[in-house]
């Protein structure tokens, strides 16, 4: 399409996907809903959607390893609440504004209030040993995550009386910033060779948006609404004859690399050359000015939402039913709130020459490192130059030697295939039941796992996933996810009843979206939204020997990206084994 879809689209995730923030300013009539998220519902949730529960996976991955005489335990757990809020209204009056021709239009002001909050924080913990004669592995691996995500997004538009674009104000306030600690101990043992290490590894990074503030016009009123209306499903959108944005920021962003542990000696490399520590902050301001671009979807009305009608009556908190339909509709919002904030983003984090000179400072850093790597490797290899020595006195070029050649008059350059190292491990390891133990566990767990999977309580090909459309006022007002024709997540809507499976997904609309929301913006840092009280890792902590833990009342649960992780980590360790 255009250069800036990719950002539209990255965008339009990022809006919908994270956690919000907003003041509520609103009049008590506005039209507003959200959904809030607790995230120690998320191990009852997917075992509702999947039939496969994350805490029998683990107690599967025990009862293979035992079976397949090794151990193996493993604990994870995820806390934090999630938030997002959508309110909009108009102004009683009537106001005239110039296009980006200076021509005058008379407007209806539409304001939008996006309020996103997000905090989370996940721990995992795994460890495992196995061994056979002389030979094994002890593997201990912590670690934790934090995220954060915290916007206030204030968007103005102003409409003709037929609901055409002449332009929007917008400003964004907020932080977003995520937290990661890996610690992996490693005791390796075979062939009479050992391999200790204990890494450990941090990365963080965030942005901080002071405030960006940016003005779009239009060169004439832009028909984008009345698309919402249409039966079809097809993208659409608003490409560079969309006049222009212009606005200003004060943004930030930092980064906190750190690594350490990795025993550099015992691969041939400097004692500290893979002891890292890298950080930087980097502010900026200025000002844009871009094409206006934005992207939109939409379907048609009532899609599989069985035996809905098309014309329904829907309990928006207004006081009074509103006349909504079912339409599938990407962005749940204006897509000109989209576009603007796409383009505000990107102006601001990447036209600015303080980030340019950052990104370039940091890949300067990490190209020296690997150079300092590949010199290191480079010195303990043997060059041409070296020589070798033979038992009779005899002098050939070192890399001649065990070429499976005898170049030495004595032959003592071909001195058998005596392995030492990692070489003589890893030898070793082949020798013992490492292979059938891994193959038995795998074989094992395939079974435990497949005998435990029942089916979820809900089919998710009848799922009906979609937004509340008003075609009268030409916006979104809500969204529902109907099973069956049953109500999972939504409004209530007349005729359509309420579905006997739960979530954990709280929908809210009217005045109790407007006190939670209210609630919600004055959560402001990790703290707030995922409390220590609610995430008591010391079981964790207790499983990998750390002594140090946060203290609180948590019953372990075990998160779905653990799951997968822990998956993988198992199977990538049955490859390096072989």
């Amino acid at each position: 399409m255009r250069e800036r879809l990719l950002t539209t689209l990255i965008c339009l995730f990022f809006l919908s996907s994270t956690v919000p923030v907003a003041t509520a300013t609103g009049p008590s009539d506005s039209i507003i809903w959200g959904i809030t998220y607790d995230w120690a519902n998320l191990d009852d949730d997917q075992e509702t959607m999947t039939g496969v529960s994350p805490l029998q996976v683990f107690e599967d991955l025990e009862q293979a390893a035992m079976i397949a005489k090794f151990d193996l335990e493993a604990l994870s757990l995820i806390s934090g609440n999630s938030f997002i809020f959508i309110e909009q209204w108009e102004d009683d009056d009537i106001s005239t504004i110039r296009d980006g021709d200076g021509d005058l239009h008379t407007v209806i002001v539409r304001h939008t209030e996006i309020t996103l909050r997000h905090g989370a924080r996940n721990d995992q913990g795994i460890i495992t040993f196995w061994e056979d004669g002389n030979s094994s592995i002890d593997i201990s691996y912590r670690a934790s995550q934090n995220t954060l995500a915290i916007f206030d997004v204030e968007y103005t538009e102003y409409l003709t009386s037929n609901l055409e674009h002449v332009g929007a104000d917008m400003t964004v306030t907020g932080s977003a910033s995520q937290e990661s600690e890996l610690g992996l101990e490693l005791d390796l043992r075979g062939g009479g060779e050992s391999y200790d290490a204990d890494v450990e590894f941090g990365v963080s990074s965030g942005i901080s948006i002071d405030s960006i503030t940016s003005e779009w016009r239009t060169l004439e009123p832009i028909d984008i609404l009345s698309n919402f209306s249409i039966d079809g499903s097809e993208f659409n959108g608003c490409w560079d004859v969309c006049g222009m944005v212009s606005g200003d920021y004060s943004v930030s962003a930092n980064y906190d690399l750190s690594l350490s542990g990795i025993p550099t000696d015992e691969i041939g490399l400097s004692a500290d050359v893979l002891d890292l520590s890298i950080s930087d902050t980097v502010t900026s301001a200025g000002a844009f000015y871009e094409n206006f671009d934005t992207g939109f979807f939409t379907g048609d009305r009532t899609p599989a939402c069985n035996g809905l009608n098309p014309q329904m009556d829907a309990d928006l908190g207004t006081g009074e039913d509103v006349e909504v339909q079912c339409r599938q509709v990407i962005p749940p919002f204006s897509p000109g709130l989209l576009g603007m904030f796409a383009i505000s983003m990107s102006s601001s984090f990447t036209d600015s020459s303080a980030f340019e000179a950052a990104s370039q400072e940091l890949a300067e850093e990490i190209e020296s490192i690997a150079e300092e790597v590949e010199d290191d490797i480079q010195d303990d290899d043997s060059s041409a130059d070296d020589i070798f020595v033979c038992d009779d006195g005899t002098e050939i070029p070192a890399y001649w030697v065990n070429d499976g050649e005898e170049d030495c008059p004595d032959g003592s350059d071909e001195y058998g295939t005596e392995l030492d190292g990692p070489e003589a491990m890893i030898e070793a390891w082949a020798n013992s039941d490492l292979g059938s133990t891994m193959s038995t566990f795998m074989e094992t767990l395939g079974e435990l796992l497949s005998d435990n999977v029942e089916n979820p309580a809900i089919d998710m090909e009848n799922a009906c996933l979609t937004t509340i459309w008003d075609s009268s006022e030409s916006m979104v007002v809500g969204a529902a996810w109907m099973q069956d024709g049953y109500m999972i997540v939504g409004p209530e809507i007349d005729g359509v009843g309420d579905h006997n499976v739960q979530f954990g997904i709280e929908y809210l609309v009217g005045d109790d979206a407007r006190a939670a929301q209210a609630a919600a913006s004055n959560l402001e840092n990790l703290g707030d939204l995922a409390p220590p009280s609610q995430h008591d890792a010391r079981d964790i902590d207790g499983l990998v020997g750390d002594e140090e833990s946060e203290s609180g009342i948590f019953v372990p649960g075990v998160g779905v990206l653990s799951t997968l992780a822990l998956l993988g980590a198992s199977a990538l360790s049955q490859r390096r084994n072989e």
